[in-house]
């Protein structure tokens, strides 16, 4: 077994290879010292190319050689980077790499910059943005000055792919305070400001910008032993600056990050690769860097080319990618494996391609969004269905691996510390809720944000029937005479808290919704007076309104704006009032129908004369013998 292999050979290593080294079915070589097909071609021709060391030679020829071993035969390319993407330059060579499986990338790529790894950084962003997932082998000399260092490689590379970040950010108020106190400070010791900025290097502030996604705990970062230094230099502040160590430590990250963003070269992105994750190798010798769309191991050339594919499967396996992350990879590479196998049992049956395509051609333009999406959701049914066995049959082997480790251990291994509130949360959301608004007209399901011009939004879930809603499809009658409004039936939506709304889950009167990124509860029905009141108790009925949607309900697509009209009494009778509203979520078809049919239920509820009295009333009509 290769170096670095070894580490991988769990079962679970294994599932790893099968979805991340498996597919792998072309790659291309990035290095400006190695020979190129091109450059040889051109050297035969008799043009003038480039003198190459035996060495680079001897390595360029070994890595061939490993892609095309009979148990990969994977296509082989090498390009030499010379015009290929700076940190700021686009070239149309760049934009094509990210076309192979693997790429195995020389950090420092212009001969007369022997330092500067600038152009190899530019590559890795074009690769983090695009929308492939790209496996990168950074194989590189490293820093030769410093003895061939690779750490330094890996570090620059992760600042190279993080932007700044808000949480780093000192905003006015905190600025002010702490150049106050700076000031105290330097009144008693000069310089004391540059000192404790240089307390705070490039590597403290990566291990801080790549702590996860949400608040920071500041009272642990100060608790790091990299920071020991800072906090003895705080401890020995005059007065009570020396219980402000937080607001130094941040202020020195904020004015690192700030000369990130500002350096000419390896500065901070201005792209947003989702959250980075770097491991700089430690005691194991394996580092990885990852965004969402990129992984990144770093490789000394001091290693054999032979020992590569070892090497990524290692930083792969100490990545330990989570349970579902593996299961989506499999379905990415099933797809691309057996995609047309599976087009070809799709477009199989042409009596249902006519029926749909039949479907698809309408010409009511307003319809034309929702056949767009209903088309696009039965193929993509199909190619899911057509593949569904391969992806069952991993997921399978995926769970007999995992169960044997405990559920609990298993969760904690790769979520530690999540609230089990907020997972039920999010898991109800999903689960009742989609991701995305469709259509480009009101229809069942649509949550709205209502303007009502009260110092609160208020909430509102349309419920009238989806056919009903169709501009256009109704002509004759009430629908005629409104003209350009369209009514429906709206509910109105109570906030709810969410112990409340977890607890009562299985009831079917919550609703748990994401609003500009912000996961809320809501109640179907107006929550009771009090707890202890017995009449309070009771489950309120929905409060629905008659509303009117201009336009026939049609919203922009962008904004999801819609006008409404609402009905009003006064002394001079019946009057509308328009109001603005914003389609802001939309409930999955089957949530959407439970709650239709639980409205119709109540509108059609009979009235009884059953008279009660109250249990605190004087006499029970029982005795106490």
């Amino acid at each position: 077994m290769s170096e670095g292999a070894a580490g991988t050979a769990s079962a679970y290593g294994k599932l790893i290879e099968e979805v991340f080294i498996k597919p792998i079915r072309t790659v291309v070589v990035v290095d400006d010292e190695f020979p190129t097909f091109d450059a040889l071609l051109d050297k035969e021709k008799g043009n003038s190319s480039p003198e190459w060391k035996l060495e680079d030679v001897k390595r360029a020829r070994e890595i061939i050689d490993f892609c095309r071993e009979e148990k990969r035969l994977w296509m082989v390319e090498i390009h030499s980077g010379r015009q290929s993407a700076s940190l700021d330059v686009e070239s149309e060579a760049a934009s094509h790499l990210h076309q192979s499986d693997l790429m195995i990338l020389d950090f420092h790529l212009n001969q007369e910059r022997p330092d500067d790894g600038s152009d190899a950084i530019g590559i890795l962003r074009r690769l983090a943005e695009n929308d492939h997932f790209n496996l990168v082998v950074v194989y590189t000399k490293g820093y030769e000055q410093a003895g061939g260092e690779i750490a330094r490689v890996v570090q620059e590379i992760s600042l190279g792919l993080c932007s700044a970040d808000e949480r780093l950010t000192l905003h006015e108020k905190n600025m002010t305070e702490v150049m106050r106190r700076l000031g105290e400070w330097e009144d008693c010791e000069a310089n004391i400001a540059s000192r404790i900025k240089d307390e705070i290097d490039d590597g403290i502030f990566l291990k801080v910008r790549t702590l996860p996604p949400g608040n920071i705990d500041w009272n642990k970062v100060c608790e790091w032993p990299e920071l020991q230094a800072l906090k003895a230099l705080v401890a020995d502040a005059p007065g009570d600056l020396k219980s402000q160590l937080k607001l130094f430590v941040k202020w020195a990250l904020h004015q690192r990050q700030a000369a990130l963003v500002e350096k000419e070269k390896l500065k901070l992105t201005e792209g947003d690769f989702s959250t980075v994750g770097v491991d700089s190798g430690g005691e194991s010798g394996t580092n990885w860097i990852r965004t969402d769309r990129l992984f990144v191991t770093v490789v000394s050339k001091s290693n054999e080319p032979s020992l590569l594919p070892g090497k990524l499967l290692a930083a792969l396996h100490h990545w330990n990618p989570e349970p579902h992350r593996l299961l989506m990879s499999k379905m990415r590479a099933e797809l691309d494996e057996r995609g047309v196998l599976a087009e070809g049992k799709v477009l199989g049956n042409p009596y249902l391609q006519a029926g749909w395509l039949d479907d698809y051609l309408t010409e009511d333009r307003d319809e034309r969004a929702w056949k767009i999406h209903s088309t696009v959701n039965r193929h993509w049914e199909g190619l899911g269905d057509a593949i569904r066995s391969g992806v069952e049959g991993f997921a399978e082997r995926l769970a007999v691996q995992l169960t044997g480790k405990g559920r609990e251990d298993d969760i904690q291994r790769w979520y530690p510390s999540l609230d089990q509130k907020d997972v039920r949360s999010h898991i109800n959301r999903y689960v009742s809720s989609k991701p995305i608004i469709e259509g480009g007209h009101l229809t069942t399901g649509h949550v709205l944000r209502l303007d009502d011009g009260k110092r609160d939004y208020s909430y509102w879930l349309c419920l009238s029937p989806a056919c009903d809603l169709v501009p256009g499809r109704k002509s004759s009658g009430w629908p005629k005479r409104l003209g350009n409004h369209t009514p429906f039936i709206a509910v109105q939506l109570f906030h709810a808290e969410r112990d409340e709304a977890l607890s009562n889950a299985f009831g079917g009167n919550h609703l748990f919704l994401e609003i500009d990124n912000k996961l809320k509860c809501f109640s179907f029905t107006p929550l009771p007076v009090a707890k202890g009141d017995a009449a309070g108790a009771r489950t309120p009925n929905p409060k629905w309104e008659q509303m009117f949607a201009a336009n026939q309900g049609r919203f922009d697509a962008a904004d999801k704006t819609l006008v409404l009209a609402r009905a009003s009494g006064g002394d001079e009778g019946l009057c509308f009032n328009t109001a603005n509203a914003c389609v802001v979520a939309q409930l999955r078809y089957e949530y959407a129908l439970n709650l239709l049919q639980r409205l119709g239920s109540n509108l059609s509820r009979v009235g009884l004369d059953f008279v009660e009295i109250s249990r605190n009333s004087e006499g029970d009509g029982q005795t106490d013998t």
